[in-house]
């Protein structure tokens, strides 16, 4: 079993009522690729938060999708948009590049840069408390080398949780929506999923905590590996896992998830219910008690969002065979 963390980790300085930091320092890198509202929308919510210091990358346009070009050149046309800063960045692509490489590309540009990023999708609907949040934990945990990722959205409701009342806890799984890392841990990403792809069934009931669990993280890796899905998530998954790290994640949720009806991760309704965006303070999120990792939580994430019981490893076969019949086909178009 993977050890827990114990040690105590000191408070970050804070310097107004509103947050830890009268500016915001670590850069937002906004991904996106050919959804001009979607981008307009997450956009509002940044204009109204005053947030600065952006990276705004879009992947470029399919060559033989029609329509496709002008999709990309009104996401580009929204950096126009963005008048309430002038630390503003664009990273476009002239050919498009796929979710993974994008997302990999743009993230390892700023924690490169920067030495840490917070990511946010464009279909992302941040709260106020995101930001500050992630700049928060992202100081405090800069030396915790066991936490490698910041989680800011929230699906898990207070029922599961073994304490709810505390501001944070540590999971050993990441979302991908919106989320913050280091250098540090980026830095140690491996696109190859050599992990995933060579841990033995043992390894990953190590971590998951069943035999079903293990088998149904196999198909994730191999489904990865072979292009029937374009995901630098599990690639990212499968790094954090072969060193034993932890994610960050609040146990309110920060952000709402606005991609269900046409995301690029989602191709069916979410098998939860959204939770509404937090109400509170965010003193009570970043208190100084320091987060355990919840088993209750990850059993109910690995059953309810990652399938992860013997149905779901029957039906991981099915959606494989189909995902790779539609490769096919879209080669061969």
């Amino acid at each position: 079993m993977i050890g827990l963390l114990n040690e105590a980790i000191p408070m970050p300085r804070k310097s107004s009522q509103s947050g830890f930091h009268e500016m915001q320092t670590t850069p937002l890198v906004l991904i996106a690729y050919n959804r001009p509202e979607k981008m307009r929308g997450l956009l509002e919510r940044l204009r109204e938060q005053r947030a600065e210091n952006i990276i705004f990358a879009v992947d470029g346009p399919k060559i033989n999708k029609p329509g496709d070009n002008a999709k990309v050149l009104a996401v580009q046309a929204l950096v126009e948009s963005i008048d309430w800063t002038d630390k503003v960045e664009t990273r476009f692509r002239e050919t498009n590049m796929g979710l993974q490489a994008a997302v990999t590309d743009a993230v390892t540009h700023a924690v490169s840069k920067y030495g840490r990023a917070i990511v946010l999708e464009d279909d992302t609907s941040p709260g106020p408390f995101w930001v500050p949040y992630a700049e928060a934990m992202l100081e405090r945990h800069q030396g915790e080398r066991k936490i490698e990722h910041i989680s800011g959205y929230n699906l898990v409701p207070d029922s599961v949780m073994a304490n709810p009342g505390r501001g944070s806890r540590l999971s050993r799984y990441p979302e991908s929506f919106a989320w913050a890392t280091w250098d540090r841990a980026w830095s140690q990403f491996d696109g190859t999923l050599d992990w995933g792809l060579n841990a033995s069934i043992a390894d990953l009931v190590k971590i998951v905590g069943s035999r079903a669990g293990a088998m149904r993280w196999k198909q994730n890796f191999m489904d990865a590996e072979a292009g029937r899905i374009s995901s630098w998530a599990y690639r990212w998954i499968s790094s954090m896992w072969s060193r034993g790290s932890f994610v960050l994640s609040p146990n309110a949720n920060l952000v709402t998830y606005t991609g269900f009806d046409e995301g690029t991760h989602t191709v069916m309704k979410a098998p939860w219910n959204e939770i509404p965006q937090f109400e509170g303070t965010l003193e009570s999120l970043t208190e100084g008690i320091v987060p355990i990792l919840d088993e209750s939580v990850d059993r109910w994430v690995g059953k309810t969002v990652f399938a992860e019981t013997p149905y779901g490893v029957a039906r991981g076969v099915a959606i494989s065979s189909a995902l790779g019949i539609r490769k096919r086909y879209r080669a061969l178009r």
